[in-house]
């Protein structure tokens, strides 16, 4: 059984790249909040460690 012909893959590839071209900037900029959110957390955490 050929899908080939029941799936138009052009079609959903070119919504696929739509939405991650859109999508991709609202994303790194979330993960760029949680990288940097994460990064003040160990200087905290290291900052702490040195006072006691």
């Amino acid at each position: 059984m050929n899908l080939g012909n029941v799936w138009d893959w052009d079609f959903f590839w070119g919504i696929f790249g739509f939405l991650l071209k859109s999508t991709s900037p609202f994303v790194l900029i979330i993960v760029a909040i949680i990288a940097v959110g994460l990064l003040i957390g160990v200087i905290i955490s290291a900052v702490r460690q040195k006072k006691s």
